[in-house]
């Protein structure tokens, strides 16, 4: 396994770096995947390239160790690191071909957790089917935090809840989080400093979170970010720190017009974290920048604007300034921010003023079609009501043509008006003014002619049939009694009255 990370380590020269501790943390941040460690620093043009980490084959023994305890093993030693790298022709850089007979079983992969609180770091290390609400358990036993009131940030896919497994954040071996608690006011151990009690107030939270906070808000609010890079072997720091950082002037400054955040660059690993993370957020030049940069130059404070595309820094500030000049070198960069702000607040109001007619267009033309809609289906249901009125109305008189049909068919045939038969002869008036002439027999029931009335369309239960004088409602009678005994007989003349 040795020999595999030094051929790895060897190929990563190709970056320029020549610092063996810096060239191995870069690669355990990447989890050992040399072409994703290169492209964090060199970022190809046509996109990242695929992975070629399974080119030395399975592993071994010990790299199973390391997968399920989650501790690396230590670097080559110095004396195999000045020997003479191994030839690219040589045969360790040809592909291990794995076979059946070398197939490890696989070990959980192991994540390791840097988390921030306040003053202190705690270290972890979980494996991957552990969930972020186990984190939080860890944290409240060390740090004596309830987990209620404890928000863990830091998470590349923002926010996550206590049940999120973390294998399915996709997450690197090597995670930086911080622990926010805005219901536990700081005690006064926690806000010592050693340069003083007047110092800026520092961005607690990954780089990538300060610079959510600092560019990605509300052109008003958005504000430039200042980071400050703390290098303890520089003789600068501490004159800096002192006099320039906890100026009264510059403390007041930067917490109004900066987000600050800080990162101690004194150990080398953490130097090449600040490296990885500054290719990351700001292209590759920004960390070439940083690596010319020799310990007696720092501390240096990075002026960094956010812009449409991209992040451009713009100015680098070296510890050997005075505070006029620290002071000078900030005011101007914020000349330059203010007027980018103005633009992107004029760019902004306008867009949101194109939204809001949008919106309102949207919204009338909603409205309109939501009207429209309303009106089409009160006219749809008013015209099936009209149909369902209409069938009825057309099915009522099927009704009652097929009763007068029925009466009609049923009525006893007109007697002829012959000598020595008890013949009546009635007239009815109907309503429209016209007159209904027919004979009966005198024996006939009041019934048939009552049929005969509803034969023409004038049914019994609608219409009434009085004489004339002296007035008298026929249709009250027995219509089982004749026309003899309803003294319609020989000749009479009715008239038909609607109902009440």
């Amino acid at each position: 396994m040795y020999l595999v990370k030094y051929i790895v380590i060897f190929d990563f020269a190709c970056t320029g770096i020549d610092n063996i501790a810096e060239a191995i943390t870069l690669l355990e941040l990447n989890n050992w995947d040399l072409v994703a460690a290169i492209n964090g620093v060199i970022p190809q043009e046509n996109g990242i390239l695929q992975s070629q980490a399974n080119l030395f084959g399975p592993p071994n023994q010990s790299e199973a160790a390391e997968a399920a305890t989650g501790v690396v093993a230590p670097p080559p030693s110095s004396s195999s690191s000045s020997s003479s790298p191994p030839s690219s022709s040589g045969s360790a850089f040809c592909p291990i071909i794995p076979s059946s007979r070398h197939i490890v079983e696989r070990q959980p992969r192991m994540l390791n957790f840097r988390v921030e609180y306040r003053q202190r770091s705690i270290e972890l290390v979980l494996e991957e089917g552990s969930t972020v609400g186990e984190i939080k358990q860890i944290l409240e036993t060390e740090l004596g935090v309830p987990v209620s009131k404890m928000q863990l940030k830091g998470w590349k896919s923002g926010d996550v809840s206590d049940s999120t497994v973390l294998r399915s954040l996709h997450l690197p071996k090597n995670n930086s989080l911080y622990v926010l608690t805005p219901d536990i006011a700081p005690t006064a151990s926690t806000s010592q400093n050693r340069y003083g009690d007047i110092h800026p107030m520092f961005f607690i939270g990954s780089l990538e979170a300060a610079s959510q906070e600092a560019f990605y808000g509300k052109a008003r609010d958005r504000k430039l970010l200042a980071i400050y890079l703390h290098n303890d072997e520089s003789v600068l720091s501490n004159v800096f720190c002192s006099q320039m950082m906890c100026a009264d002037s510059i403390v007041s400054y930067l917490s109004q017009n900066f987000i600050t955040w800080a990162w101690d660059v004194t150990k080398e690993a953490n130097k090449a974290r600040l490296l990885t993370m500054c290719t990351r957020h700001f292209g590759s030049v920004v960390a070439q920048t940083i690596r010319t940069y020799k310990t007696d130059q720092f501390p240096l404070l990075l002026i960094v604007m956010g812009k449409r595309t991209s992040n451009e820094v713009l100015n680098v500030i070296q510890g050997n300034s005075t505070v006029d000049e620290l002071m000078m070198r900030l005011m101007g960069a914020m000349e330059i921010f203010t007027a980018q702000q103005q633009e992107d607040i004029k760019d902004e109001d306008e867009r949101e003023a194109r939204e809001m007619v949008k919106r309102e267009q949207d919204e009338a033309y909603r409205l309109s079609l939501e009207a429209d809609r309303k009106k089409r289906e009160a006219q749809e249901r008013e015209e099936a009501e009209q149909v369902r009125l209409e069938q009825m109305r057309k099915e009522q008189e099927e009704e009652k043509e097929a009763i007068r049909l029925s009466l009609e068919q049923a009525l006893p045939p007109e007697p002829d008006d012959e000598p020595g038969e008890q013949i009546s002869k009635l007239r009815i008036r109907t309503p429209s003014g016209e007159f209904l002439e027919r004979r009966f027999l005198g024996s006939c029931k009041l019934q048939v002619l009552f049929d005969f009335v509803a034969s023409k369309g004038y049914p019994f239960d609608e219409f009434k049939l009085l004489t004339t004088f002296p007035r008298r409602n026929i249709t009250q009678l027995d219509p089982g009694s004749t026309l003899l005994e309803a003294k319609l007989f020989p000749q009479e003349t009715l008239f038909l009255e609607a109902k009440e």
